[in-house]
């Protein structure tokens, strides 16, 4: 368990050397729910938690790259989840949230754990959510996106679906679903005696016009992961148990390239800057999650770790350019120089 704990945060760092600024997501900030609340959030995380990690070791005994690519995959999800974009439709920044393709790869229990480590990172050195509310973003991101992702893939391809369009599909409603329980645990924890339904369509609401196109933007983006690691490395995803060893292909090209300009169009309109250069974009956490807390006497409050004072934050853009060499180089090796030697053998 030591060396998925360090291959896990190490990797994960990688994200803090894409950032410029605050990230912005869906995280709940620390202080904004009640102790008894993240308290109960924490208890439901943490079987999930405890079956991720006999998970991971029952799977590292029976293969020794397993441990790398889950450290690996913690740096896909660490980046994706930090990674702010700009949504001109609705002037905020969001972000996907990367547990759908964590889950295709390597299953939705071990998408736990890698979830949990990197939002743990993000709440200590990027105030990124909270260590209080650790347990609640864990259900959301790590619990309900990685199992929606799973059991739809799952599901789509059992029905005959082909792989670019299973894939979608997943991200698409792994990432709707983490926002629906962020919008679930916001309103059961902030609502005191308001009626709990109607704060929680209007979370819901607010959450829309960011989410509906990233949930798609995510979707495209899974599809994508999946279907170059289906042409570059199909041994790799059959030995994960993605596709069945000599099953049917990534389904039709076209379906690839439908989702390949999909993503590019969607893109383009994401990261389209603002009229005014000037305007400040704020985050979903900033416009939603703390304004509705806000709004019922919830106040975030600091960090643990301060990372604007001192040179901590420079320590870990350092030791994250070092960690981003060994993954990429990871990364490389196992897409083209391992694929090399597939080919020799086929």
């Amino acid at each position: 368990m030591k060396r998925i704990t360090l291959y896990a945060a190490g990797s994960a760092i990688i994200g803090a050397m894409l950032l410029a600024g605050p990230a912005h997501a869906m995280h709940i900030s620390e202080g904004i729910l009640p102790l008894g609340w993240a308290a109960l959030w924490f208890a439901v995380a943490a079987p999930f938690l405890a079956l991720g990690i006999r998970r991971v070791n029952e799977l590292s005994r029976h293969d020794l790259s397993f441990k790398p690519l889950v450290g690996l995959m913690a740096a896909v999800v660490f980046i994706i989840s930090c990674m702010p974009i700009p949504v001109p439709t609705a002037g905020t920044c969001s972000h996907p949230c990367g547990t759908g393709i964590a889950a295709i790869l390597v299953g939705p229990l071990v998408s736990v754990v890698i979830t949990t480590v990197a939002l743990l990172i993000q709440a200590l050195f990027l105030a990124h959510g909270g260590l209080s509310t650790l347990g609640a973003d864990v259900v959301s991101m790590g619990v309900a996106g990685s199992f929606a992702g799973w059991f739809v893939f799952r599901g789509m391809r059992r029905l005959g679906a082909g792989l670019a369009v299973a894939a979608f599909v997943a991200g698409l409603l792994a990432d709707w679903a983490t926002y629906l329980t962020t919008a679930l645990e916001l309103s059961s924890g902030v609502r005191g005696s308001e009626p709990f339904y109607p704060l929680f369509l209007k979370i819901v609401a607010a959450f829309v016009p960011t989410q509906l196109p990233l949930g798609v933007l995510e979707g495209a983006m899974t599809a994508g992961m999946v279907v170059l690691l289906h042409r570059k490395r199909p041994d790799l995803l059959a030995k994960m148990g993605v596709v069945d060893a000599g099953g049917p292909g990534a389904g039709p090209r076209r379906a690839t390239v439908v989702m390949l300009a999909l993503f590019c169009l969607l893109a383009s309109l994401l990261v389209a800057g603002p009229s005014r250069a000037s305007e400040k974009w704020p985050g979903v956490d900033e416009t939603v999650v703390e304004k509705i807390a806000a709004e019922h006497g919830r106040e975030p409050r600091d960090p643990l770790i301060n990372t604007d004072q001192g040179d901590l934050l420079l320590f870990v853009f350092l030791l994250a350019g070092t960690v981003g060499g060994f993954a990429a180089g990871y990364f490389w090796r196992m897409l083209v120089a391992e694929r090399r030697t597939y080919d020799d053998h086929t």
